[in-house]
């Protein structure tokens, strides 16, 4: 596909059979995972990342479907089209954060121990991750066309003992979950959703 191209993605990033169409009728608009509710990203297309014993061998109960005892929640974590291509091989990196937004409040409510660099991922991906953390990007069609896209990593959160702090702002729906162990989140899903009208390039 173009956009994946575009994204400096290969084939080898991905598991198909797991990839799902959030923009099909009749899906619930909440589930759980890991115990906790899962708000699915209605209108958006996932692209299932290869996460099949990347972490630890032989153990995949994290992203189990059946709120397991080792399952973990699901979050969203919006970003720009020039990350993508390193969350996908690295994973979200407490070296990239440039805003921290929460960090002194967080210091308040924890301690020293959360005096470091916090990640964020949201409870909702329209209105949480989505738009506010995510810039439009363009990407030209074979025919000439270009079509305008929003990515959102879907990710799995560590949930015992309990890895983030939680904060109603500054997403405008659900809650914002602020990590400072980058470990503690394992994206396994790209989101992608087309927001404009095909226009043709001249």
């Amino acid at each position: 596909m173009p956009i994946l191209s575009f994204l400096q993605l290969k084939p080898q990033d991905f598991d198909p059979k797991y990839n799902f169409d959030y923009t099909r009728p009749n899906l619930p608009e909440t589930d759980t995972r890991g115990r906790l509710p899962y708000y699915l990203p209605i209108g958006w297309y996932r692209h299932a990342l290869r996460v099949s014993d990347r972490y630890e061998k032989d153990d995949n109960d994290w992203l189990g479907s059946n709120n397991g005892p080792n399952e973990w929640p699901v979050a969203f974590h919006g970003t720009k089209s020039h990350a993508v291509r390193g969350i996908t091989d690295e994973g979200l990196l407490s070296s990239k954060v440039q805003n921290d937004a929460k960090r002194e409040e967080a210091i308040q409510l924890e301690g020293d121990d959360a005096d470091k660099p916090g990640l964020y991922v949201a409870t909702h991906c329209n209105g949480g991750s989505h738009p506010l953390y995510t810039s439009k990007f363009d990407v030209k069609k074979p025919n000439g066309e270009t079509e305008s896209f929003h990515v959102v990593f879907q990710c799995r959160v560590r949930p015992n003992p309990k890895s983030y702090t939680e904060y109603t702002s500054p997403v405008q729906i659900g809650h914002a979950w602020r990590i400072t162990n980058p470990t503690y989140i394992r994206p396994y899903g790209i989101l992608l959703k087309s927001t404009s009208i095909k226009v043709r390039f001249e």
